[in-house]
């Protein structure tokens, strides 16, 4: 039996989409491909290391993390620890995930001789102030730079990546997108009523994904659209600073904070809901987009990251410019109140997924990229 290590900063039920990719990946390669799986990944600051199987056989090793900056764990020892997993657990592939700067890193200086496979789910990364872009792009250009030199085998999560790396991946990478796994998202019809769905981490530094610009805009829809409400399926920091919000908008009761969803509840909120609204600022390629496609319901977001490449126009979603209130606020009016729009974009994205983006299709390719690691000397 193949024993797979992934290394990824964060894992559920922390939310996000390197943090799905990886969970669906677990999932569909121990019971796909009777894998061995072990995640080695971080404790929240201040809690302790912890080692705990979960419900689908999966073996989780947190190592303590003693502060983050940003969205970046840090920690001591992490390169011993991950060291003494792969001997422990006998691995024989690794498969380090970013693009959160040091995890997958010191995983690839850990590995040894055994298999390293990289995994990157974003392009470069830049925060808009001169200090932390510096930082950011000294990383990439010499710690990742190293890491990608020695991966034996390189993926991307969408075309955008390796596009907008194209110096770091030099043509090496293989592109395996986020997928859905369709025996959980299945599809329904789009329900009747106006419920909008955003799913996403709530986190403060995550808050480019728009969840204030949704908010604005549902308060825009309130006087004329009086069924209007809206769900939000997530947890992390800034929870309280957009319950506040609401308040402030009057629209408190035509939102409901659902907390962290995942598996099965993720899946019937997505399917209570009219249409799938992710506004964000900066992506890549949301695993939620998918997931709420594969149920077939209409998309609403940007166009930003590799999101047009797989939410056509008037297709499957609509799409608008990162903070655009006004369109934002007539794309999900559209959606509500035209009901056979709704359901032909939702059916539209739900063949496209199952057609390409099925995980039980993804772990397949992934499994093929792992093999050829594994023969490489």
């Amino acid at each position: 039996m193949t024993a797979v290590l992934l290394a990824t900063p964060y894992y559920p039920p922390n939310l996000g989409g390197v943090q799905q990719y990886t969970w669906n990946l677990a999932r569909q390669l121990r019971k796909r491909h009777g894998y061995r799986v072990v995640v080695a990944t971080t404790a929240e600051p201040g809690e302790p290391a912890s080692t705990q199987v979960d419900e689908d056989g999966v073996t989780v090793y947190r190592l303590a993390a003693q502060r983050r900056i940003s969205n970046t764990p840090v920690g001591f020892g992490w390169t011993g620890a991950i060291r003494r997993i792969i001997r422990d657990e006998k691995i024989d592939v690794i498969n380090g995930h970013g693009p959160v700067p040091l995890f997958a890193d010191l995983a690839r200086r850990a590995a040894g001789d055994v298999p390293f496979v990289l995994t990157y789910h974003a392009g470069r990364m830049r925060k808009g102030h001169f200090a932390p872009d510096l930082a950011l792009a000294t990383y990439e250009n010499v710690m990742l730079a190293s890491t990608v030199r020695h991966s034996r085998e390189l993926i991307c999560a969408s075309e955008h990546v390796g596009e907008d790396l194209p110096k770091l991946f030099d043509g090496r990478q293989t592109v395996i997108e986020p997928g859905a796994d369709l025996d959980l998202f299945r599809r329904t019809p789009v329900p009747p009523g106006q419920r909008i769905v955003f799913s996403a981490s709530l986190e403060k530094a995550t808050s480019y994904k728009g969840l204030a610009d949704l908010l604005h805009a549902v308060a825009r829809l309130a006087p004329t659209l009086p069924d209007v409400h809206l769900e939000v399926a997530g947890s992390g920091t800034a929870e309280q600073d957009y319950h506040e919000l609401a308040r402030e908008l009057g629209i408190s009761d035509r939102v409901t904070f659902a907390g962290y969803l995942s598996g099965e509840k993720l899946a019937e909120a997505y399917r209570r809901a009219r249409v799938l609204c992710l506004p964000t600022h900066f992506d890549n390629y949301p695993t939620v987009i998918v997931e709420a496609m594969a149920t077939g319901r209409p998309i609403v977001s940007t166009r930003v990251g590799a999101i047009p490449m797989f939410v056509s126009e008037g297709g499957s979603g609509l799409l608008n410019e990162p903070g655009d209130l006004d369109a934002l606020t007539a794309s999900l009016r559209t959606v509500l109140t035209d009901y056979e729009l709704a359901s032909r974009l939702g059916a539209a994205g739900s063949d496209f997924v199952a057609a390409n983006l099925s995980w039980q299709r993804q772990s397949d390719r992934m499994v093929d990229v792992f093999r050829r690691a594994m023969k490489k000397p």
